[in-house]
C-alpha cells in the first residue's frame, strides 16, 4: 500500500485542529445557570463558657482611702480574690498603693502570698477587683 507524501501533514493538521477546538471549548464555553453542588459553609460551635461567681463589692468610699481615692473594694475582698485565684497560698501581708502597669496607673491592693515553700505577690485592682499582671 503506497500512500502519498502529503497525508501525514493533513492528519497532523486535522489532529491539531481537534486539540485546539477541545482546548478552546474547555476554557471559553458559555456556562449558564448555577452549579448543582453548592456546599454551605459549616459553622462549628466553640466551647461552652463557664461563668465565675464574684460578689460585687459595695461602694463604701468612707472607710477606704488611697492616694487618688479609687479604692472601691475592701482589703478583705482583695484577700478573698487573691486566695481564690491562688489555692493553697496564705496571705502574709496586705498593703494598698498606686502602681504603674504598662504605663497605666492603677490603685491596687498588694498582697504577699506564701505556701510554706514558695511566695509571690499578687496585685488586685482596687477599682474593679481584677488581678493585675505585672
Amino acid at each position: 500500500m503506497d500512500l502519498k507524501e502529503g497525508w501525514e501533514k493533513k492528519a497532523l493538521i486535522g489532529l491539531g485542529a481537534v486539540v485546539v477546538i477541545i482546548i478552546l471549548y474547555s476554557y471559553f464555553a458559555p456556562y449558564t445557570g448555577t452549579p448543582d453542588n453548592i456546599t454551605q459553609p459549616q459553622v462549628t460551635s466553640t466551647g461552652s463558657v463557664t461563668p465565675v461567681t464574684f460578689v460585687s463589692p459595695s461602694n463604701n468610699n468612707s472607710t477606704n482611702s488611697s492616694l487618688n481615692g479609687n479604692f472601691t473594694i475592701t482589703a478583705a475582698q482583695a484577700q478573698q480574690i487573691a486566695t481564690n485565684a491562688n489555692p493553697g497560698y496564705t496571705i502574709s501581708s496586705t498593703n494598698q498603693a498606686n502602681i504603674a502597669v504598662n504605663g497605666t496607673q492603677y490603685s491596687a491592693w498588694i498582697l504577699s502570698l506564701s505556701n510554706g515553700t514558695a511566695s509571690k505577690t499578687v496585685y488586685v485592682n482596687a477599682a474593679n477587683g481584677n488581678i493585675l499582671t505585672v
